[in-house]
């Protein structure tokens, strides 16, 4: 199964850490309550870890697949960065004309979310 989360990505380096840690301890014969004491981390945390062979199984979740409000226009905001606009205000003022509800923000993380592009040339809003 590929990995949602790219490498280089904070959540994903970091639960590749902990899941390595988690299973070196638990390698060398720590029990695993031994191991959320050693860790700072509760029982259940080191029980999901611990199930999971690889790191990747970590990164399901409801949250992976969950529809947003964003998805109707995402279609949209591709091809219009397909045709060179990375204004992320400018999309956002567009798709919100075409009844979108939400805020700039999401607009705003959509390239990143997609990998787009490494480095959106996206402005900060005007206040």
């Amino acid at each position: 199964m590929p990995s949602p989360w790219p490498t280089g990505h904070r959540f994903a380096e970091r639960t590749r850490a902990k899941h390595a840690t988690i299973h070196a301890l638990l390698a060398v014969g720590h029990s695993k309550r031994s191991v959320a004491r050693q860790l700072g981390m509760t029982l259940n945390t080191i029980l999901r870890f611990s199930r999971a062979a690889t790191a990747e199984e970590m990164f399901t979740g409801q949250w992976q697949s969950r529809a947003t409000r964003l998805d109707a226009y995402k279609p949209y905001l591709d091809q219009r960065w397909q045709e060179g606009c990375t204004n992320a205000w400018k999309l956002w003022e567009e798709i919100r004309e075409q009844g979108y509800p939400r805020g700039y923000a999401s607009v705003r993380a959509y390239p990143k979310a997609t990998g787009s592009s490494s480095k959106p040339s996206w402005p900060i809003a005007p206040n």
